[in-house]
C-alpha cells in the first residue's frame, strides 16, 4: 500500500459513482428480504447464482430500481467541488462503479456531471471488490495502481482497494459497521473531504 499521509498526495483518484458523485437513493431492501433472507449480500453476484426464473427476475428488478433512481438523481453536495479540485490540481480520475452503465449515463445527465473518459460499470470485465476493476481503470488512464486512491462509500469500495493494495477514502456517516475500519481515511461528507483536500499543504 502506498505510504501516503493524506489523500491529496495521491496522483490518481478512482471514484465510486452512487453515494460519492450522484445520489440516486437506491433501495434494494425488498429484494434482499424476498430472495436473500434480508442479508446484505453482493446483490448482483447473488442474483447470478440463483436458478431461473428467479435469476432473471432479480436482475430485471435491480435494473429497474437503478434506472428509477437515476431518473431522479441529484449531485452529492460537494461532488462538483471535488471534480473542480481534481481538475485544478491536474489529478487524473475515473469512475469505478457496480451500477449498470445505462443508470450511470442517465444519472450523470440529471446531475449535470460530465463523466470522465474512463467510466467503468458492472458490464465491464471486472466488478468491485475484484481488484481487477481498479487495475483496469488504471490501465485505461495509462498509469498503474501505484499512486492511485479509491474513494467510496461502501464495503465493496474498501475491499477493492484493500485487494488492490492501494489506500482508500470512505465518505459516509459512521454507522459502526465493522468493515468501516478497512478505510485508510474517513470523512462524514463529501464537503468535509473536499475542504480537507483544499487545506492540505505539501
Amino acid at each position: 500500500m502506498l505510504p501516503i499521509k493524506h489523500p491529496a498526495e495521491a496522483r490518481v483518484f478512482l471514484l465510486d459513482w452512487d453515494g460519492i458523485l450522484a445520489d440516486t437513493r437506491l433501495n434494494f431492501a425488498h429484494l434482499r428480504k424476498k430472495y436473500f433472507g434480508g442479508n446484505t449480500v453482493p446483490l448482483f453476484e447473488a442474483a447470478n447464482a440463483l436458478s431461473e426464473p428467479d435469476r432473471s427476475l432479480v436482475l430485471a428488478e435491480i435494473y429497474r430500481v437503478e434506472m428509477e433512481g437515476a431518473d431522479t438523481a441529484t449531485a452529492i453536495e460537494g461532488a462538483k467541488d471535488l471534480i473542480a479540485w481534481l481538475a485544478g490540481n491536474r489529478k487524473p480520475w475515473a469512475v469505478v462503479s457496480r451500477n449498470t452503465r445505462d443508470a450511470i449515463l442517465l444519472a450523470a445527465e440529471r446531475c449535470g456531471i460530465a463523466l470522465p473518459p474512463v467510466t467503468l460499470c458492472r458490464e465491464d470485465v471486472y466488478v468491485k471488490p475484484d481488484p481487477g476493476a481498479l487495475n483496469l481503470a488504471a490501465e485505461r488512464l495509462n498509469t498503474d495502481l501505484a499512486g492511485c486512491i479509491m474513494v467510496g462509500d461502501f464495503i465493496y469500495d474498501m475491499e477493492a482497494a484493500r485487494n488492490a493494495g492501494i489506500p482508500s477514502v470512505l465518505v459516509r456517516e459512521k454507522t459502526g459497521a465493522e468493515w468501516e475500519n478497512l478505510a485508510d481515511f474517513a470523512y462524514s461528507t463529501m464537503t468535509e473531504f473536499v475542504e480537507d483536500l483544499r487545506l492540505f499543504k505539501t
